[in-house]
């Protein structure tokens, strides 16, 4: 019996680790975490500037919109780079810009995604304007984590065979 409570306590001791490795692993999953941790303090770009520009600028929020993505686009794309996909693809200024490039097309699908979820929240119901941005933000990351390891942080043949 108390084998089992030594085995649970190591794995609850263990889990901390667990996800740590998880988190900073070249695994999917690892990639996905970092991703989204990226896609979150870029969110603390997007709302600030949404937010001033819309609040404190009297912006048109569906124009206030554009210069926050932006931001917030570049800012994420700096990162991933730096460190979600640092593994991949040559450190060429020539090659970063290409990437960037990529990054911007992929994320202009995620734009439409926040224009179209957050104007019926805010025109149609009585959620209110941040709520609906930060809804807003939320529907593209997935589409924005697939598209981009698939392609703007793709594996060349000589780095798959350098990680097999």
């Amino acid at each position: 019996m108390n084998t089992g409570n030594h085995e649970l306590d190591g794995k609850q001791r263990g889990l901390p680790a667990r996800l740590s490795a998880a988190a900073t692993g070249p695994t999917g999953l690892g990639r996905f975490i970092r991703f989204g941790l990226v896609g979150l303090s870029g969110v603390f770009v997007d709302i600030p500037i949404f937010w001033a520009l819309s609040n404190v600028a009297h912006v048109r929020d569906l124009i206030a919109i554009l210069p926050a993505y932006a931001a917030a686009t570049a800012w994420n794309f700096t990162f991933n780079d730096l460190w979600t996909f640092r593994d991949r693809g040559e450190k060429t200024l020539r090659a970063r810009l290409i990437r960037a490039g990529k990054f911007g097309l992929v994320s202009l699908l995620p734009l439409a995604y926040r224009m179209a979820t957050y104007y019926p929240l805010t025109r149609v119901s009585d959620v209110t304007r941040l709520l609906a941005y930060a809804i807003a933000i939320a529907v593209g990351m997935s589409w924005n984590f697939g598209v981009n390891f698939l392609w703007t942080w793709r594996k060349r043949s000589h780095q798959m065979e350098s990680d097999s």
